[in-house]
């Protein structure tokens, strides 16, 4: 991911783009949570945000303005995660990944599972 950033830097710096264009945040991956309330305060990935299947579909604008930008969906056993990525793509997101369960993300994703 760094490197990823690196080189979109110095691309920019080729042609005339400013490194401000450029920054950690945009690079962040977009994580999502679809369980319920309950199961993300007992434990989520770090950086995720939650927005419970069922919500997908409204809530989605908030967090994923661009349909290409890419979103990773979670949730305890897989079902609730493709139900949401489902929904998603109806609404026209060209780039979401399953990764089924929160162990099976924190561990593709490398990041912490928090409390």
């Amino acid at each position: 991911m760094k490197k990823a950033l690196i080189a979109l830097i110095v691309i920019g710096v080729l042609f005339g783009i400013g490194a401000s264009s450029f920054s950690a945040e945009n690079a962040k991956p977009l994580i999502i949570d679809v369980r319920t309330e309950a199961e993300w305060k007992s434990g989520h990935i770090e950086g995720a945000v939650l927005i419970p299947y069922e919500k997908i579909g409204e809530r989605i604008d908030a967090v994923a303005k661009d349909k290409s930008q890419r979103i990773y969906l979670y949730c305890r056993t897989g079902r609730r995660s493709n139900i949401a990525k489902e929904t998603l793509t109806k609404l026209g997101y060209k780039d979401v990944i399953n990764l089924k369960t929160l162990e099976n993300a924190a561990e593709a994703m490398k990041l912490k599972i928090v409390k």
